[in-house]
């Protein structure tokens, strides 16, 4: 290897420029969640400016992989009869080809593929000894960045802490001293030189970042490209520092972890630089001009074609779904009669499936969609040395704070100081057992104190619902911590109520089911909670709502609102359990003589749901041919096998939204891939509820989607990889796999593979809104966000019209099915 280059080019004037491509090239990488308050996040979010396929290419040229599936994938899926001819006609027709499709099928058959991965980074063209393309520099900088980030995120779970708790410790300043002190870095780098280098680097970040572009000598749009790259090779952990950042924002602090992780790669960027030959640094030129002419534009635009001819199909089946479920309805829906019940579930895929067969079973209720927090913002204080959990979607603020109380000052006094001693105790036995002036006596007996704990654990039936516990809260904002006032809780709950088109017509009961997914030793078990709000289950936020229905003075303040709710009504907080399929109620000694028989009859029906729901999971879960008892047994014991690495297939297999009254899908099989939110147009003139309806929940539902969507198609970038070998790094930060240092985000290989076949199928989101026109179009006027997604085909928008299913294009709407 050469040694530093003596010269470094004097770009002073551009200094001044790299600022926007610098920070643009940070807004390209999405955020993520800690492990205990897990998200489905969309991870090309970032890219949402640009039509699907540009960003499929721009990925291609920075980053070296497609969004899309191999090209075996679809063959598979013409000769299954996934994908059919008029499916494959409409999708060619929709990109105005002029190729027909015996030229497509054609060119399917020879089985063409991407090319090389382009390699932006000179770090790309540092070979290993053994002249092993695979490796050598740019894995060497990556993982030594990857690890700092570990020891610097670390939320101790490390006994030896690395970073000073000062809040002025940065972690571009952190790695900095890290390779500075790092005696192997010129053995591991192969580069003579290396560790001197670092002691160079200026010691300010914006000063270092300034002496590293005068050296790479990349400005401009390349600039934001190299970034962009820079970024992608070291993903996990980018996006948890855009996680931090993001989270920050939400809480009102300022974060620039980003900004730090990328002025690290570009300072090791120009290492490479400073340390290549010519023959390098001709190699690098030619990549990056290899990138700018988009060597396989081709290949990529024609897999658009199939992937969207696969996508169609899906939507074949799906409004065949809805016609059939139409026609099987009686003349009256009911709508004209006051249900026995009604039952409010989370959008979630999971909860289609168990309305559907509550429906079945218990014809005299009424099944509402809604957001799973039943709009309640809150952050959740539990009592002891706990941090406030979050309980609503993570792209929102908590506006308040719910706080465990037991009635009086003195009891939670009480339950406090005894849980903080307890944790104290815990603590200790931590710190004794890891010091390294533990001895081998003390981890052996601490061991054998568990031993009747993993007893238990091992020989329990089912599990609680983690939110049973009858524990009053108060109910404060987040900012002053002072209660809020009647009409705030009024307007808190008439919005909850407008949001879920339910302003009339209340049934004598109505229940709230949250849900939750109870599972034993599993890193990702938050991801099985709801999608989308931060790992955490419903039932706290149900409880909440329902207290706050059956209050006498919120209801009053309601009828002043024109939201009357009859003096026989009464709410109910219950939660559905996803992996078993049982509903658990809340706060039964609330519920008065009146209720208890209605209750029952309610009951009846979710139990009977419960074993219709399981036997239709039971194939995919591959517990075929067990009699009732059996499956339900089987099923509660996968909820606390630690051996168990598919529990439950979570949202695995979402693929559509829709925004209608129940009666619009009621009857109908939408086979667990149809989240479902009521809307009601008459009650929306203005079309506000629709705009807040599509700039969240169908925000969310295409986080999830994408989410899903990235883990099958780009695993090795966007999934978890092998439940089998994760290791939880820093508390919660994430998992790595083995002894590896690079953070693993999205969802790991076992929640969307079986062993055998994809258990999710890769499709963008199909929208469907029963709403008019030009109400759908306004909002797409008013929300960004929302004509990004559309616009440039990150979701498929649709709406019921007189005609049938039209299809949103460029301003038209085209008739499909």
């Amino acid at each position: 290897m050469s040694g530093v280059s003596e010269s470094v080019p004097d770009l002073g004037a551009m200094t001044d420029d790299w600022q926007k491509p610098f920070r643009q090239a940070c807004e390209l990488i999405a955020p993520v969640w800690p492990l205990d308050q897990w998200i489905a996040v969309n991870p090309f979010w970032g890219l949402r400016h640009l039509p699907a396929s540009r960003a499929d290419q721009v990925l291609g040229e920075r980053g070296g992989f497609s969004m899309l599936m191999p090209t075996e994938f679809y063959r598979e899926a013409w000769q299954g009869g996934r994908i059919r001819r008029e499916d494959l006609q409409a999708s060619i027709a929709e990109r105005g080809d002029v190729q027909s499709t015996a030229w497509y099928l054609d060119w399917l058959g020879r089985a063409p593929s991407t090319r090389a991965p382009l390699k932006s980074s000179i770090l790309d063209t540092y070979r290993l000894a053994s002249g092993d393309d695979q490796g050598g520099l740019a894995d060497t900088a990556c993982n030594q960045v990857s690890r700092v980030c570990g020891a610097f995120f670390d939320q101790r779970q490390g006994r030896w802490s690395a970073v000073d708790d000062s809040p002025e410790t940065g972690l571009f300043q952190f790695w900095l001293e890290s390779a500075r002190s790092d005696l192997s870095l010129d053995f591991s780098t192969g580069l003579k030189g290396a560790r001197a280098f670092f002691k160079s680097v200026p010691d300010k970040m914006d000063q270092a970042i300034s002496d590293a572009l005068n050296r790479i000598g990349v400005f401009g749009e390349e600039l934001e490209a190299l970034c962009h790259s820079l970024l992608l090779k070291v993903n996990g952990w980018a996006s948890w520092c855009r996680g931090e950042d993001w989270r920050a924002g939400l809480e009102g602090r300022s974060s620039d972890r980003c900004a730090e992780i990328l002025a690290i790669m570009l300072v090791w960027e120009s290492a490479g630089v400073a340390f290549a030959t010519t023959a390098q640094k001709d190699e690098w030129q030619r990549q990056r001009a290899r990138a700018r002419r988009n060597g396989d534009h081709d290949i990529r635009t024609r897999l658009w074609v199939w992937q969207r001819a696969f996508e169609i199909g899906y939507q074949r089946t799906l409004w065949s779904a809805l016609a059939a479920g139409h026609e099987k309805q009686p003349a009256s829906d009911h709508e004209s009669e006051r249900p026995d019940a009604q039952a409010v579930f989370c959008i979630d895929v999971r909860s289609e499936v168990m309305r559907r067969h509550l429906e079945e079973v218990y014809p005299g209720v009424q099944t509402l969609g809604f957001a799973g927090f039943f709009g309640m913002p809150i952050d959740h204080q539990q009592h002891g040395p706990f941090a406030p959990a979050r309980r609503l979607p993570g792209l929102l603020p908590a506006s308040y704070r719910l706080i465990d109380t037991r009635g009086s000052l003195r009891e939670d006094l009480a339950e406090n100081r005894s849980l903080d001693q307890r944790e104290i105790a815990r603590e200790s036995v931590r710190k004794a057992k890891y010091t390294s002036l533990s001895t081998f006596t003390l981890v052996e007996t601490t061991g054998l104190a568990w031993a009747w704990k993993l007893l238990k654990d091992s020989l329990k039936k089912g599990h609680r619902a983690k939110d049973e516990k009858a524990v009053e809260g108060r109910l404060v904002h987040s900012l002053g911590g002072d209660p809020l006032s009647d009409p705030q809780k009024v307007a808190l709950v008439a919005n909850m109520l407008r949001g879920m088109s339910l302003t009339n017509g209340f049934a004598p009961l109505l229940a709230l089911v949250g849900h939750g997914s109870h599972t034993d030793n599993n890193p990702n078990q938050a991801g099985l909670e709801c999608g989308a709000c931060g790992g955490q289950s419903g039932g706290v936020n149900a409880r909440l709502a329902a207290r706050l229905l059956n209050d006498p003075q919120v209801r009053a303040g309601l009828a002043d609102e024109g939201i009357r709710i009859p003096d026989f009504t009464w709410v109910v907080a219950a939660e559905h359990c996803t992996a078993t399929d049982k509903v658990t109620i809340a706060d039964r000694h609330l519920i008065p003589d009146s209720h208890v028989q209605r209750l029952a009859d309610l009951e009846a029906g979710f139990a009977g749901a419960g074993v219709r729901v399981r036997k239709e999971r039971a194939t995919p879960l591959k517990l075929n041919g067990l009699d009732d008892a059996n499956l339900e047994e089987a099923m509660e014991t996968r909820t606390r096998d630690w051996s168990e690495v598919r529990p439950e297939w979570g949202l695995a297999n979402n693929a559509a939204i829709i925004f209608a009254k129940r009666n619009k899908t009621r009857g109908c099989d939408l086979s667990g891939r149809v989240f479902l939110h009521d809307y009601d147009p008459a009650q929306d003139a203005d079309g506000a509820l629709l705009e807040s309806l599509l700039a969240a929940p169908m925000v969310v539902a295409n986080w999830i989607n994408l989410q899903y969507f990235a883990s099958v198609t780009v695993p090795e970038v966007y999934g978890a990889g092998n439940k089998l070998l994760h290791s939880v790094v820093g508390g919660n930060v994430g998992v790595v796999e083995g002894n590896g240092a690079h953070l693993r985000i999205g969802l790991p290989l076992q929640s969307v593979h079986d062993g055998t076949y994809w258990r999710h199928e890769p499709v963008r989101l199909t929208v469907l809104i029963d709403a008019p026109a030009d109400r759908i179009e306004s909002v797409l006027h008013r929300q960004r966000d929302v004509a990004a997604l559309v616009d440039n085909q990150w979701v498929s928008l649709h709406r019921m019209a007189d005609q049938g299913i039209v299809r949103y294009d460029n301003g038209r709407w085209i008739e499909v099915g």
